[in-house]
């Protein structure tokens, strides 16, 4: 091996250019494919572990979907008011259940005798906070008291807050009159809550507005908001949409009958969205394709490498025929020519891993805002270092491509008989 060195490091000196541009090359697809793996294997673990540890809110409605996607309600519905208490006991993977109407009628309001046209209401209950993960960064979430009490109270977002009455803090404690065909409904603010993403928003349906169920029936009334229209939302953990339709389909049949209608999806209230499945997708397509390029700059490279090599066999026949009549055999001929060409990797292969320490940072926040569409967020990723199994696989192909690509030469060197190589050198 040290022959080996001392021949590779004469042989950089002899031809510093061709070298150095074999062994830059190598460290540009190195460092690519040490950023492009350790980004891959860090977006994979944030989808999956944030599906698992932390689930997703799926809807639950008593219907069909049609081809365009909108649901097509049993009326009337199937579901009974205990609905909630049927999911929780008999499917131990969904929390934070809860009923929700988009509340598309109430969609005008008036404040301070100014009306405005707002973008989303919803009618929910006391769970929808923690099933969207909303933060109250003013106020408090409306209880079940106040839904139970008739109690016209409302939640905004931070957004609304400001834009209504300048910061979050003076909202609370203000009216909003949701204009209707009956008049004026006076809400009182009960809290602000932090802006969720506009990817958040249209996936689920998250409203700027959001007022208690039942708010306008009297008290003691019997009101089943699902007979209006209202579906199911619950958070599912350590399950897949599939089989959590599978799980759920499976239970209500069996409380409710084979002939129930039951549609179960990831989305909002008002339908199914292919956007965030669509966004990881893209995500995951993008880290392959990156992950190929940086294998065909290895591979190209390579072929470098079996350039260098192959001029080295030929400057050196007659060496090698000397070598083989001093009892040097086929194999060490082999040996000693692929270990050269592995050092041509191994130096690239340091020097990537170098860059990729680098720049991972700077490249993996620039390239993370690309991807809102798959909910992912910069302080979701480890960007601190490349994954160390990245490093592994980076480094792993280097060397398997520079030897592959030495060994022909190597071959060549092994197989020339030893009379020709002296021979063929004195002409």
């Amino acid at each position: 091996m040290i022959t080996s060195f001392k021949s590779f490091f004469h042989n950089l000196l002899m031809h510093p250019l061709r070298g150095v541009l074999t062994i830059v090359t190598i460290t540009i697809g190195v460092a690519t494919l040490i950023i492009s793996t350790s980004l891959n294997l860090d977006i994979n673990r944030v989808l999956s572990s944030s599906s698992a540890e932390y689930g997703y809110p799926i809807v639950i409605a008593n219907g069909v979907l049609n081809d365009a996607g909108n649901l097509q309600p049993q009326r009337p519905s199937d579901f009974t008011p205990d609905i909630d208490t049927v999911l929780k006991n008999g499917y131990e993977n969904i929390f934070d259940i809860t009923i929700v109407s988009d509340a598309w009628v109430r969609s005008n309001i008036s404040v301070n005798n100014t009306s405005y046209q707002i973008r989303s209401v919803v009618q929910t209950n006391e769970n929808y906070a923690s099933l969207m993960g909303l933060e109250m960064i003013n106020g408090v979430f409306f209880s079940k008291e106040d839904i139970d009490n008739r109690i016209p109270v409302i939640v905004i977002s931070s957004l609304s807050a400001k834009l209504l009455y300048g910061s979050a803090e003076a909202a609370i404690g203000e009216t909003i009159r949701f204009l209707t065909k009956d008049g004026e409904i006076p809400y009182s603010i009960l809290g602000v809550y932090n802006d969720v993403s506009d990817l958040e928003r249209q996936l689920y349906g998250i409203g700027d507005f959001i007022f208690p169920l039942a708010t306008g029936t009297p008290i003691g009334a019997n009101f089943h908001p699902i007979q209006f229209g209202a579906v199911v939302m619950g958070r599912v953990v350590n399950d897949s949409v599939l089989k959590a339709e599978s799980r759920i389909r499976s239970l209500l049949e069996q409380e409710y009958g084979d002939d129930v209608q039951v549609s179960v999806w990831e989305g909002s209230a008002s339908g199914p969205t292919t956007l965030l499945e669509e966004g990881r997708d893209s995500v995951r397509n993008f880290a392959i394709a990156v992950n190929i390029l940086g294998i065909i700059i290895l591979a190209i490279s390579s072929i470098g490498i079996f350039s260098i090599m192959l001029v080295e066999v030929l400057n050196r026949t007659r060496e090698i025929g000397l070598r083989r009549s001093m009892g040097t055999t086929k194999a060490g001929i082999r040996k000693f020519f692929m270990i050269q060409a592995a050092y041509y990797s191994l130096c690239g292969s340091i020097l990537g891993i170098g860059v990729s320490l680098i720049f991972y940072r700077t490249i993996g926040t620039f390239l993370t805002p690309l991807f809102d569409s798959s909910g992912l967020r910069v302080t979701d990723l480890h960007l601190a270092l490349p994954n160390v199994i990245a490093l592994l696989v980076a480094v792993g192909a280097s060397l398997v491509f520079g030897v592959l690509f030495g060994f022909f030469p190597a071959m060549s060197a092994a197989k020339t008989p030893i009379a020709e190589c002296i021979r063929e050198d004195a002409v």
